[in-house]
């Protein structure tokens, strides 16, 4: 008998929507090659979505909104007939080559008769300008089973609910597959409306959980984009203390108690909050989530605005060294933003603490990545000038400098002249002019 052939897993792409005319033609698009079908449910609209959605095939069905976008998106679910489900919002994609990966994963799991129920994946905020920031991983892509389900009226995320989720459940897909977000965080923010109906939403919820630290989180957050930080520090407060109320143990990761620990103490920070308490909370976060880096980024900044140098240093050594051994694993949202002006601070505060030589590594770091940096060329020169001085510390200098600049491009050797112009290190700025032909010297004469 002829052996039959196992079919092709069948993919159910699912969304909800309301007036996402900007955004839909592409939502339908990214992965149309891979769908068995794509599936609809708006929630409202009074643009032309729906019409454009019916145009490129989807099925489209309608749900009244609720207040409650778990309820939407379990609707959306119940019509899919798929084996796989993949959801993304209106304002997210994958590009064509994760597609087809993706779709090759799914058929692998299958044929290896996995018991694989979701794939994670990296997700990751694309700004108008093009600029990438990772938000962490998300659990977007799963099987259609009777057990898996969206919880929450906001914040929603897939629960299982045969019980907890085990380690054979889920495939790490992380590094390997990305989801792209282009809705902007700061329009959302901007939206008044939005951020005061995501608070409703999120009360009502703490209403039936009050001890559901995700939940707090999120409030702390939207408090956050409403200006007002007594409230979220409130609520972060209060969801340190149901994560520890859990019984949660020190993890090796947690974005959203990473986040949580972040975010409190970043408000404790700007409200001027005592050291004491501060120094307390930064000591909780480390224990509950080892190899964050946001942490000690945070309260290295803290004290670069409080002018202690020395702990500044301690800190934002501690933080880059983490983020170097596991980028943003973790979370690292904040300092993966924000990484060459730590950097920066961190050679600022090396300086002022008398750590030339340390402060010297620290620039020649930076300046391998972004060698027309001029604020770090200038501190650099400072430095060795502590320990390298007169004519021959000039040219020991100069020959330092000929491994991070082309001394032979004209270019180089005039951003290199300015600095030394600048911090008035006569003997080296001698020693770069000489460097010049007399043609060029001529040329550059009374314009530098």
């Amino acid at each position: 008998m002829k052996k039959q052939k196992k079919r092709k897993p069948r993919i159910s792409q699912c969304m909800i929507v309301k007036n996402e005319e900007k955004n839909i033609e592409r939502a339908l698009s990214w992965g149309k090659e891979i769908m068995w079908e794509q599936i609809v449910v708006d929630t409202g609209s009074t643009d032309r979505t729906v019409e454009l959605a019916e145009g490129l095939g989807a099925k489209v069905c309608h749900f009244d909104w609720i207040d409650d976008f778990s309820a939407a998106k379990n609707y959306a679910i119940e019509q899919a007939k798929g084996d796989w489900i993949v959801f993304l919002d209106a304002d997210e994609y994958m590009t064509a080559r994760d597609a087809r990966e993706l779709h090759g994963l799914i058929q692998d799991i299958e044929r290896g008769q996995a018991s694989y129920l979701v794939i994670y994946m990296d997700y990751v905020n694309e700004s108008e300008d093009g600029t990438l920031t990772r938000m962490g991983n998300n659990m977007r892509v799963f099987r259609r089973h009777r057990d898996l389900r969206y919880k929450g009226r906001i914040h929603e995320y897939v629960e299982k609910g045969s019980g907890e989720w085990e380690a054979s459940d889920m495939l790490n897909g992380c590094g390997e597959l990305t989801i792209y977000h282009t809705g902007g965080t700061d329009e959302a923010f901007l939206d008044t409306g939005k951020r005061e109906r995501n608070i409703r939403l999120l009360q009502k919820e703490l209403e039936e959980r009050p001890d559901d630290y995700f939940m707090l989180g999120y409030l702390g957050n939207a408090y956050v984009t409403m200006g007002e930080k007594e409230l979220a520090a409130g609520a972060y407060e209060r969801a340190v203390r149901a994560y520890e109320k859990a019984g949660r143990g020190p993890v090796r990761q947690n974005e959203h108690i990473s986040g949580i620990f972040a975010s409190l103490l970043e408000c404790l920070c700007e409200r001027g909050e005592r050291e004491e308490r501060i120094l307390e909370v930064y000591e909780e976060a480390v224990q509950a989530v080892t190899g964050e880096s946001d942490f000690d980024y945070v309260v290295g900044m803290h004290f670069i605005g409080t002018g202690d140098w020395e702990r500044a240093v301690r800190h934002l050594e501690r933080a880059l060294a983490q983020y170097q051994e596991y980028g943003n694993l973790f979370w690292g949202e904040r300092l993966s933003r924000n990484l060459m002006a730590a950097r920066e601070y961190l050679t600022v505060a090396c300086f002022n603490v008398g750590q030339r030589e340390k402060c010297a590594e620290h620039c020649i770091l930076f300046l391998r990545e972004d060698r027309f940096a001029m604020g770090i060329l200038k501190v650099l020169l400072a430095a060795f000038r502590s320990w390298l001085s007169g004519e021959e510390g000039a040219r020991q200098t100069l020959e330092l400098l000929g491994k991070l600049y082309d001394l032979s491009a004209v270019r180089d050797r005039l951003f290199v002249l300015k600095a030394a112009r600048e911090t008035g290190h006569g003997e080296l700025e001698s020693l770069v002019w000489s460097l010049f032909s007399p043609q060029e010297q001529m040329a550059l004469a009374g314009k530098i």
